[in-house]
C-alpha cells in the first residue's frame, strides 16, 4: 500500500510540476469539474452527460475514467464537468444540453442507455457526441456528429462460430439485452452452413434459481456447447453445477459479459478448463493505461470505462487535429474493435491462438 501512495504521490507532483495551477470552483463542484489552466479561453471543453439514477455507479466511474485520459493526453488546456441529470427524459436531456451550449462547451461524452440515446437525438445536438454505451446498429439514423463506442456482441458471436458444435445450449439472462444476445446467437448458429443444426434455450431468472433445474437431466447437454449470456456470478453458479452433476459438454462459450477476474476467484479450475471467451478490449495506450490503474480506474476488464477512454480520446483528437491514442478504425461512426479469443486459465486469461 505504501509503494502505491507513493507512486501516487510522484505522479501528482509531476503533474503539478508540468501543468500551471489546478483550479476547482468550489467545494460542491470538485467531484464534478476539473480545470486545467487555459490561456485565453484556448483549450478543449469537454462534458460527460448521465443519470446517476439510470446508470449508477458508472455516472461517476466514467467521469473519473473521462478524466484520467484527458490528463493522459497532455493537451495544453482543458475542462471536464459532469453535467448529472436527473434521468434520461427528453426534458432532463434537452435542458442539459441548454446549460451546455450557454457553458460553452466543446464536446459531449454521453454514456446513455438506449432510451437516453433516442431521446438525445431528437434533440439535434450540434456539439460533437460520443457514446460509449451503446452500438450505432440501434441507431443507424444518427447524424455523423454522434459517434457510438460500444463493443459489437453481435462480431464477438461470429468469432466464436468456428468453436460450436452441431448443437448448443443457450442460457441467457431474462432481460432486454440477454434476449437480444440469445436471438443474435440464434441467428448466427443458424446462417452458418451447416446441416442437423439444433438449439436449445435457457432463460436464467435474476436469482439463478432455475439453473439447477435446467441442468436435472445432464445427458442432454453431452457433446454440446454452452453459450452463457449470463452474468459472472450467474456463470460460476452454472458452471459449478455443471461438473457437480457431470455434464460432459464440448466447451463452454461466452462474450465480454464474462471476461472478468471474479470469474477466475469463484470457479475452480475444472469448471472453466473448457471455456472459450470473446474479448474486445485488447490496446492499452500506455500513458493513458498507467493514470488509469493510478486513479484507481479499471479499463482492463469493464468495457464501459474503456469505451468511455476511447471516446474522450477520439474527442480531443477531433476538437484540435491531433492524432488519436487508440488506433482502432471509425466508421460510420461506430469504433471497430479487434476481437481475441481467450481461455480461462488456471491463473488468468490467456490468448486462445497466442
Amino acid at each position: 500500500m505504501s509503494f502505491l501512495r507513493t507512486l501516487i504521490m510522484v505522479f501528482v507532483l509531476s503533474i503539478m510540476a508540468y501543468a500551471e495551477p489546478v483550479i476547482f470552483h468550489n467545494r460542491s463542484e470538485q467531484p464534478n469539474r476539473f480545470e486545467h489552466s487555459r490561456e485565453n479561453g484556448e483549450g478543449v471543453k469537454i462534458a460527460v452527460l448521465s443519470s446517476s439514477k439510470v446508470i449508477g455507479k458508472y455516472s461517476q466511474s466514467v467521469y473519473n475514467v473521462s478524466l484520467a485520459t484527458l490528463m493522459s493526453c497532455k493537451h495544453e488546456g482543458y475542462e471536464l464537468k459532469h453535467y448529472v441529470i436527473p434521468d434520461e427524459s427528453a426534458g432532463a436531456i434537452s435542458a442539459a444540453l441548454n446549460t451546455i451550449a450557454q457553458e460553452g462547451m466543446d464536446a459531449i461524452l454521453a454514456p446513455l442507455t438506449s432510451g437516453g440515446v433516442k431521446n438525445l437525438l431528437e434533440q439535434r445536438p450540434a456539439l460533437p457526441v460520443f457514446v460509449p454505451t451503446v452500438h450505432k446498429r440501434d441507431f443507424p439514423y444518427a447524424p455523423d456528429n454522434v459517434v457510438f463506442g460500444a463493443i459489437d456482441y453481435e462480431r464477438q458471436i461470429e468469432a466464436l462460430l468456428p468453436y460450436m458444435s452441431e448443437s448448443i445450449a443457450i442460457f441467457y439472462d431474462s432481460s432486454a439485452v440477454g434476449n437480444q444476445l440469445k436471438a443474435s446467437t440464434e441467428e448466427v448458429f443458424l446462417s452458418h452452413k451447416r446441416d442437423k443444426k439444433t438449439i436449445s434455450s435457457y432463460p436464467v431468472d435474476p436469482k439463478g434459481e432455475k439453473i439447477v433445474a435446467h441442468l436435472s437431466r445432464p445427458a442432454s447437454f453431452s457433446k454440446k456447447s454452452i453459450i452463457l449470456h449470463i452474468p459472472v456470478v450467474k456463470s460460476a453458479l452454472l458452471t459449478a453445477h455443471m461438473t457437480f452433476t457431470g455434464v460432459k459438454e464440448r466447451n463452454i462459450l461466452s462474450t465480454q459479459i464474462n471476461v472478468d477476474p471474479s470469474l477466475l476467484t469463484l470457479t475452480q479450475y475444472n469448471d472453466r478448463k473448457n471455456m472459450i471467451l470473446a474479448n474486445s478490449l485488447v490496446e492499452f495506450p500506455a500513458d493513458i493505461y498507467e493514470t488509469n490503474i493510478l486513479m484507481n480506474n479499471d479499463i482492463v476488464f469493464d468495457w464501459v470505462h474503456y469505451a468511455a477512454s476511447v471516446g474522450i480520446d477520439y474527442l480531443v483528437s477531433a476538437l484540435t487535429s491531433t492524432p488519436r491514442h487508440y488506433t482502432m478504425r471509425i466508421s460510420n461512426a461506430q469504433v471497430l474493435y479487434s476481437i481475441e479469443l481467450l481461455r480461462a486459465k488456471e491463473f488468468g486469461f490467456e490468448p486462445l491462438n497466442p
